[in-house]
């Protein structure tokens, strides 16, 4: 993903990992709706989600902002 030139440097890991490497593991946490939506099939926009690296159990970032989520959703 190419990021502009001016924008601020990504949250990393001890290990040097960003929320984009293979090693982050995003967990995503809904709220109420969200829950109902899932369990009974459709997709939910998740309220937040945490970022982990799966290398050195550190929490790499946690974020609510909407384009993350949205970018997410799938994964």
């Amino acid at each position: 993903m190419e990021r502009p030139a001016n924008a601020p440097p990504r949250p990393v890991c001890t290990c040097g990992h960003d929320r984009y490497h293979h090693y982050a593991r995003p967990q995503m946490r809904y709220g109420g709706g969200g829950w109902l939506l899932l369990f009974s099939g459709a997709s939910a926009t998740p309220k937040a989600i945490t970022f982990t690296c799966a290398r050195c159990g550190e929490v790499i970032e946690q974020t609510t902002e909407p384009t993350v989520l949205r970018e997410f959703l799938n994964h």
